[in-house]
């Protein structure tokens, strides 16, 4: 790549929460050329949505058009890279593993990750996920996140993950408040982590959460710093669903590599 560090987690109008006139690859290069940061567009692929919701960029196998479009911007910018934040389902992970064949090596950069277990309540919209609280109890909703956590790191289906702590983003003491009879000690996390070291996968620096009431990264500076000194080896994501806010994350993008990079 051009530029010495690499933010990995950029979302377009090609996932699907953001609207069709949301921002494009261009939106994002021109910025990112403006700043010497290399970016990998990292778009949401889900499955059960991409069947089933036509107006689902990825509908009738629009990955195709997806490769393309970057591939063509990729014979003039040398600073992009292609990508995708595949959801993990248990139920799926044979059709999961015929995906990575099938497109791995066609996509520089995919991070697996889990919004969601239960079709249409992800843990990341605070709407949907009070809506399964009302159903499930919040214990059993943090510990089938981490069960399902690990179950993704074990499979190996990918080599790197998203936001291993993301349960968090609104479950924290700054918004849902926790019960007394959830376990949300750093363990946890800590144990996802070491899952990611026995099995080579590289674990996203998330600095999203800066901008949700956990009001930290994800995993925490503390969690980074004992998993480093553990020999983890992490990528860093703005998770940007805006040019606005990239812009804003560049410099946060390229102090994380320096911290990844020191013993501090």
């Amino acid at each position: 790549m051009k530029f010495e560090h690499t933010d990995y987690h950029i979302h377009t109008n090609w996932s699907a929460d953001i609207s069709k006139d949301g921002p494009v690859f261009e939106d994002y290069i021109k910025i990112a050329e403006a700043n010497e940061i290399n970016i990998c567009f990292l778009e949401h692929y889900e499955l059960y949505y991409i069947e089933q919701d036509k107006t689902n960029p990825f509908y009738d196998s629009k990955i195709d058009d997806y490769l393309e479009e970057i591939d063509e911007l990729k014979e003039t910018y040398n600073f992009i890279l292609s990508g995708l934040e595949v959801e993990y389902y248990r139920d799926r992970e044979i059709e999961l593993m015929e995906f990575m064949d099938d497109y791995g090596k066609e996509l520089d950069f995919i991070g697996g990750t889990i919004h969601e277990w239960i079709y249409r309540y992800p843990i990341t919209s605070r709407e949907k996920l009070l809506e399964l609280l009302e159903k499930i109890p919040m214990k059993q909703v943090i510990d089938d996140y981490f069960e399902i956590s690990e179950m993704m790191i074990k499979s190996k289906i990918f080599k790197n993950v998203c936001h291993i702590d993301t349960i968090y983003r609104y479950i924290n003491d700054n918004d849902i408040k926790v019960l007394e009879d959830c376990n949300t000690s750093e363990d946890r996390t800590l144990d996802l982590g070491r899952l990611c070291i026995k099995n080579k996968i590289h674990i996203e620096y998330n600095l999203s959460g800066l901008r949700f009431p956990i009001k930290r990264p994800f995993p925490s500076k503390e969690i980074v710093r004992q998993l480093k000194s553990e020999r983890a080896k992490f990528f860093v994501g703005s998770d940007s669903h805006s040019v606005k806010y990239f812009q804003e994350q560049i410099h946060k993008v390229k102090k994380a590599y320096q911290f990844l990079g020191s013993n501090k």
